[in-house]
Formats: C-alpha cells, sequence, structure tokens
C-alpha cells in the first residue's frame, strides 16, 4: 500500500460559525533515507525518542484553507457541517472529502461501496424522520439510466442505546473486523457491540470494552489494531488483539500488545486536549496533538489552581511500526508543531 498523500484539518470558527479545510503533505514527516535521518525507537513511557512537544521546532503557517464554507443558518440554529473521508483504495488515486450540511445537502460524494453513517451519540427510534445509523448505498436496479441512484435507508442503532436513560450512549471507540463487521464499545454500559454490514444486524460481542478512543485500524501485515489508547491509559499510541483467532474472526477480550508514547512531559502550562492517530498507509501513523496552553492562577477565595487557555499548538509527529523478530516496535520519524486560533475547534481526517 502506498503512502497516503495528505492529511486534512477541518476549522470551525466559533466567531462567524464558518469551516475550512486544509490540506497538509504528509510525507514531511517521515525520512526519506538515511541521509535525512533515522527514526527512533519509542518505549511506553516517553523516555527513548520522545521529545518535548515545546521544544518541537515551529513548522510556520499552516497551508491555506483549500475551500471555505458556511452552513444554512436557522431560527436559533446556526447550522453545522460535518465532514468525512473516503479513502482511496488504489495506488497513486486521491482520497475524497464528504462535507454534509444540517440541511442534508452534500459536496464531493462519488462513493462506490456503500457507506455507513452512525451518530457518536446514538439514540433509540422515536417516530421522526432523523435517524442515527443509516447506510448509503446504490439501487442496482436502476441500470436503465446508465448511472447508479444513491440513496438513505435507516438501520437500527446499537443496541446499548435501549439502556437506562440516565446512562450515556455515547460512542467512544469503534473498527472494523474481518473486513465487514463494524465494532462500536459504550464505556457506560461496558459493552462492545458488532454489526454485520452482510445481514445488516447487530450481535453482542461482550461485556468489554475496545482499548482506544475513537477509531482503531487493522494492520495486517502485524495482525494487530492500532489506535489511540483512552485517555486513563494517557492517549498513548496503542496495539491489541481483538480476536481470537484471525480465520474465525471470534472476538474476545482485548488482549494489549503495547503501548508507546512518543512525546516528553510538557511544562506544566502545557495540556492536552485531543489526540488523533490517522493511518496512512505501509505500516505508517501521523500522530497528532492538539495542546491547550495557559497560565496557571490560584483562586484567592478558594485557594485552588486554574489555567486560563490563551494558545493552542497542535503537534504533528510521523510513526511507523515494525516488526522485529517476533516483536512489534514502534519506531518515531520526524515532529512538527503548529500554532492554532484558540477560538476555533478541529478534526483531523
Amino acid at each position: 500500500m502506498s503512502l497516503r498523500r495528505f492529511l486534512y484539518l477541518v476549522a470551525n470558527d466559533c466567531g462567524d460559525c464558518s469551516y475550512s479545510l486544509r490540506r497538509i503533505d504528509t510525507s514531511r514527516f517521515f525520512f526519506g533515507g538515511s541521509t535525512e535521518g533515522t527514526p527512533t525507537p519509542l518505549d511506553s513511557s516517553g523516555g527513548a525518542g520522545a521529545a518535548d512537544p515545546s521544544a518541537i521546532e515551529d513548522g510556520g503557517h499552516l497551508p491555506d484553507p483549500m475551500i471555505n464554507l458556511f452552513p444554512p443558518r436557522m431560527e436559533l440554529d446556526p447550522g453545522s457541517i460535518g465532514f468525512m473521508l473516503f479513502k482511496n483504495k488504489v495506488d497513486e488515486g486521491h482520497d475524497k472529502v464528504v462535507a454534509i450540511d444540517n440541511m442534508g445537502q452534500s459536496l464531493i460524494c462519488d462513493p462506490d461501496p456503500p457507506l455507513y453513517v452512525l451518530d457518536a451519540y446514538p439514540r433509540a427510534p422515536n417516530g421522526r424522520k432523523r435517524h442515527s445509523f443509516e447506510v448509503l448505498s446504490s439501487d442496482e436496479d436502476h441500470r436503465s439510466f446508465k448511472s447508479k441512484a444513491w440513496y438513505w435507508s435507516p438501520l437500527d442503532p446499537p443496541p446499548h442505546v435501549y439502556g437506562p436513560s440516565h446512562k450515556s450512549h455515547f460512542i467512544h471507540s469503534y473498527t472494523v473486523v474481518a473486513g465487514s463487521n463494524i465494532v462500536v464499545s459504550n464505556k457506560a454500559s461496558q459493552q462492545t457491540y458488532c454489526f454485520d454490514t452482510v445481514n445488516r444486524t447487530w450481535s453482542k460481542a461482550g461485556n468489554w470494552v475496545l482499548p482506544f478512543n475513537r477509531l482503531a485500524e487493522y494492520l495486517p501485515e502485524h495482525k494487530l489494531w492500532f489506535g489511540i489508547s483512552p485517555t486513563e491509559q494517557g492517549s498513548r499510541f496503542c496495539g491489541a488483539n481483538l480476536v481470537a483467532s484471525l480465520d474465525s474472526g471470534e472476538m474476545r477480550p482485548p488482549l494489549v500488545h503495547r503501548l508507546w508514547k512518543e512525546y516528553a512531559e510538557p511544562p506544566p502550562e502545557w495540556s492536552l486536549a485531543q489526540t488523533y492517530a490517522v493511518h496512512l498507509g505501509s505500516s505508517k501513523f501521523c500522530i497528532i496533538r492538539f495542546f491547550g496552553i495557559g497560565e496557571l492562577h490560584v483562586c484567592p477565595e478558594h485557594h485552588e489552581s486554574y489555567k486560563r487557555e490563551e494558545e493552542l499548538q497542535a503537534v504533528l509527529t510521523g510513526v511507523e511500526v515494525e516488526n522485529c523478530g517476533d516483536e512489534v516496535r514502534v519506531v518515531k520519524h520526524k515532529s512538527e508543531r503548529y500554532k492554532l486560533d484558540v477560538n476555533s475547534s478541529y478534526r483531523v481526517l
């Protein structure tokens, strides 16, 4: 698999409610050969190979936005735009970024396989038109028009949404197993469910949760799933096995293979806000960490310390998963740091 050429950074300006999309060249985060430098093996503590984020070289200005969008506004609703990435599965091809606004209008949509869209906060059906889980697929019966007709179909939400209403239904982690099963975990119920995209049915995988935050990606060359560990485990890069055997695809309680940390603890003024691990292909990932920076203050009345965030920094690091005998190791390539607008929220595709 060739290296994915670009990362996409979505910014939502909290002032004018606009959205911008930037494209970042991924080759800048990896050594091109021994003359440029040598990757450094990482450990789990943030010692070997790790760098203080505040000491990483400033990458300067981010690329200019490819596009700026404003969502349709309604009464008492500023509107919103969601972004998704269609990964290209052919070498030298281009990924497609799809934007869908609150009115259902979409931009740059040309998917080939069916697209499954599941809300991060799924809910039980309530008779309204909006559904928490849907699939976008083509109508194969419309061949006489010499083009595919695409349509949305509602699907049943994951079973945990029918649990106690006082518990959060938020999906903390998700992945794909055996190529066609969508697996999601909910911490509040401590349960994981599997959706079979062939039969379009849900089944319970177990009374445990995936050891990841957000998306985990399967790397067949290493027979492990990789992603970012939960906050309580330090938001470290994580490798885990999720199945009893690769032949059956039958799931079991996850077995964490190892954790790695590519950054050393920054000064106390720096606090980790968000972390993403984006798979680029060829066993390479880009780890993106957002740090809020601000001075520490002490409340004279309650004598409690607090931090007023005045700056936002993004640190992007290229890492690579390698087989080393019977072991799997992770090496760090290059890192860059960018100053961002503290009044915007960000998402990485």
